[in-house]
């Protein structure tokens, strides 16, 4: 491999990393125990801040809900959320890169103090300044015999 191409395939797994890493710092940032909230301000840090965020917010939602940031921090913690704790735990990733624009599919697991819920998170984010941010997340749970799409068709 000439230089210029060992060069070229470093960079781009390190643009996979930066992004893990900002999709990673999200999920930890939304973690609180029992009388806690999450950690909020180093969530928004992962985001634009002109984010748009389309999610079920709780696995009984009817529907689900766009918001932004300040919406979210608030729809979140309804439910007596602060009293019981909460946490996302990551599963499967798969990140693409297209120049200066990425996606992200995140399948992960909503723990509610009572319950689990699986349920994925489709991230674009965009890299300004040289810095990856979330422009957009769009979420909803996966409830078996749901209809999903394959990722790789």
């Amino acid at each position: 491999m000439r230089d210029h191409e060992h060069q070229s395939v470093s960079e781009h797994v390190d643009e996979y990393v930066r992004i893990e890493q900002v999709i990673e710092q999200a999920y930890r940032a939304l973690a609180f125990e029992p009388g806690q909230e999450p950690d909020w301000v180093h969530f928004q840090q992962t985001f634009t801040p002109q984010a748009v965020l389309a999610l079920r917010v709780f696995p009984e939602d009817p529907e689900v809900r766009i918001m932004d940031l300040v919406g979210y921090a608030q729809e979140q913690m309804r439910n007596d959320l602060s009293h019981q704790g909460y946490s996302e735990t990551p599963g499967e990733r798969k990140v693409e890169i297209i120049g200066d624009i990425a996606a992200v599919r995140q399948e992960f697991t909503m723990n509610f103090a009572d319950r689990s819920q699986r349920a994925v998170d489709l991230f674009c984010l965009a890299r300004t300044q040289g810095d990856w941010l979330i422009v957009s997340v769009v979420s909803d749970v996966l409830r078996d015999g749901s209809p999903q799409w394959p990722v790789d068709p």
